[in-house]
């Protein structure tokens, strides 16, 4: 651990134990403990703190104390829509260096794991998901770089682990449809990141002699002339493209979407139905809505108040169930149901004894079927009435 990585790992942990919005989760393999961090539901001024835009999916090996190892993977920062907030309004546009397709999928990157070879301690590349070293798609991932065809790809991921670089891709598959749907499985490769210092390699680095395969496996980078006039006739297109991620000189990232895409998601209906605009801030979806709203002041606000409303709400039922669980998990179940029912919130207890027997708990899912609990009434149930 250099002092950058030091530093990172601290400034994670400081986020996680400041700011309900953030949070880590540790993971077992072989022995080894891995903590991957992350955000529940965010608003911009989240995003202020040292390390925010690194709480992504970054990954760490820790010991049983919890003291840091190793940075093992490191993804690209957090990144917003163009005018979706203060980062991205008022950018100079002739500054693109490049634009680069943005896939429908699921993030993907690579670490190393400990692993023996005929008795010798050694490591094996690995993969994993945004959250999870052992997801679904992780694990299709995996299998995918497994197949006879792929193992030159593999090697190539692998020996750039081992050089400190950790591959970031999005993995594509008929049966992994997000929104767009793709006929073939393909893990395409959106950028690779220094853990030494956080640095990135941007696809015109990346030697072709050494890293062929890596190349080839590259999101379409398109060839601009005027980065201006394409930005903002993108939005209009009728490609099946859920849109392009510019790259500025400064190296900022910022996504621009097609309306038709964002069409796919109802967005733009969401904004009249409270109920609608609770379900959006729940999944994610109000990044999209404010693109599509960006010069509405009032639309904004009513965003914004329903992220601020919903945000507070979710983190704390998550962080307080979670926090309960871990420190009682090891009790037996009528002492946890008793203790449960004394001090967590009557709408909470369920959660925390579907955890408790091994169930997995939709969070989300339970706050849209009680989004009535929270004082919402839907504007299109009293136009019914």
């Amino acid at each position: 651990m250099n002092e950058y990585q030091q530093n990172l790992y601290d400034n994670l942990m400081i986020l996680v134990e400041n700011d309900e919005s953030f949070y880590f989760k540790d993971f077992d393999r072989d022995g080894v403990i891995y903590r991957i961090f992350n955000y529940r539901l965010c608003s911009y001024s989240s995003f202020l703190q040292p390390g925010a835009f690194n709480c992504r999916g970054h990954m760490f090996e820790v010991d049983a104390d919890g003291k840091a190892v190793r940075l093992a993977s490191m993804l690209m920062e957090k990144f917003f829509n163009l005018n979706e907030n203060p980062f991205t309004m008022d950018l100079d546009l002739s500054e693109v260096v490049e634009v680069a397709d943005k896939a429908d999928g699921s993030l993907i990157s690579t670490y190393l794991h400990p692993a023996k070879f005929m008795g010798a301690q050694g490591t094996s590349l690995s993969v994993k998901s945004k959250g999870s070293i052992s997801s679904e798609q992780a694990i299709d991932a995996a299998n995918y770089l497994m197949k006879n065809e792929n193992w030159g790809f593999r090697d190539e991921l692998a020996a750039a682990e081992r050089l400190g670089y950790t591959v970031i891709m999005e993995y594509v598959a008929p049966h992994n449809r997000i929104v767009l749907g793709y006929e073939t499985e393909e893990l395409r490769v959106l950028g690779v990141r220094s853990r030494e210092d956080g640095s990135y390699v941007n696809y015109e680095d990346v030697d072709g002699d050494v890293f062929p395969t890596i190349l080839s496996h590259w999101v379409s980078v398109y060839d601009i002339d005027d980065p201006i006039k394409f930005v903002a006739e993108l939005p209009d297109s009728k490609e099946d493209i859920e849109g392009v991620v510019i790259r500025l000189a400064s190296g900022q990232r910022v996504k621009v979407k097609t309306l038709k895409y964002l069409a796919l998601h109802h967005t733009k209906d969401s904004i009249n139905s409270p109920r609608r605009l609770f379900e959006a801030v729940l999944e994610e979806a109000t990044d999209d809505m404010r693109t599509l709203f960006f010069d509405d002041k009032l639309a904004l606000k009513m965003i914004t108040d329903m992220e601020v409303f919903v945000e507070g709400k979710y983190n704390h039922m998550v962080d307080v169930v979670e926090r309960f669980y871990e420190r009682n998990k090891e009790m037996e179940r009528k002492e946890f149901a008793i203790l449960g029912q004394t001090e967590l919130d009557r709408m909470y207890f369920g959660l925390a004894m579907n955890k408790y027997v091994g169930k997995d708990v939709d969070y989300k899912g339970f706050m849209k079927k009680n989004w009535k609990s929270y004082g919402l009434k839907d504007r299109e149930e009293n136009e019914n009435e």
